[in-house]
């Protein structure tokens, strides 16, 4: 006869994992532990410890997961045209957007040195479209790791934004004397009001360089060759 188990039964998986994700979205990376995830849930540490043997590090590897599944899903969803530049693009806005909806969610990417299953299909995907476009391995995975950094901080920025703040800093701007800082005052009425926009503008910057850099390698011109 099989003993039973002691403590509390587990808990699915899904709401563990909604759960901490709501909890990193109203508290940051400093409101998720386990003790806290647990009162949450209304169980115990001992009922989460045993479904996640490695605590705190554990379940954030499992977020991350789950939410670069929900990317990949979404990129999918999206249909887009097999063209390398026009995917890695859509892609990064795609990707942005969804480390938005999920705040703080970008914090779990910041600084990961292991991918699990999912990020590793976007890894090699995105290695798989640079290097498709001629770029050599160096360049390839440089590309990658920039344009993943250009994600994820402006994903932490947004996160840690408060939405009058840039409204705050536009009507500063907007009282100083214009004789005094005459370019301020042109560009004051061309401010973003949201973050979005400022990282779409360094994407196709971004972008542009990279083109740039494929369509230079295309022609034999090796990119440390360069002026």
């Amino acid at each position: 006869m099989t003993e039973p188990t002691r403590g509390r039964p587990p808990l699915p998986i899904e709401e563990i994992l909604g759960e901490a994700l709501a909890l990193l979205a109203t508290g940051g990376p400093g409101a998720l532990g386990m003790r806290a995830l647990a009162r949450r849930l209304g169980s115990s540490t001992s009922t989460l410890y045993r479904q996640f043997p490695g605590g705190k590090d554990e379940l954030c590897q499992r977020l991350a997961e789950q939410v670069m599944a929900e990317i990949i899903t979404t990129v999918a969803d999206a249909d887009l045209d097999d063209v390398w530049d026009t995917i890695l693009e859509r892609s990064a806005i795609i990707t942005f957007d969804v480390l938005e909806r999920h705040p703080h969610s970008a914090a779990l990417f910041a600084g990961q040195v292991h991918f699990g299953p999912m990020g590793m299909i976007r890894y090699e995907e995105s290695l798989r479209l640079l290097l498709g476009a001629g770029l050599s391995p160096t360049d390839a995975v440089a590309a990658d790791h920039a344009l993943a950094r250009l994600i994820v901080g402006y994903a932490l920025q947004a996160a840690a934004e408060e939405s009058p703040s840039r409204a705050m800093v536009s009507e500063y701007y907007r009282r100083l004397d214009a004789a005094d800082y005459p370019s301020v005052a042109t560009v004051v009425p061309a401010l973003p009001e949201a973050l979005r926009a400022e990282f779409v503008f360094a994407l196709r910057t971004f972008m542009a360089g990279l083109r740039h850099l494929v369509a230079d390698t295309g022609n034999g011109v090796p990119a440390d060759q360069e002026g």
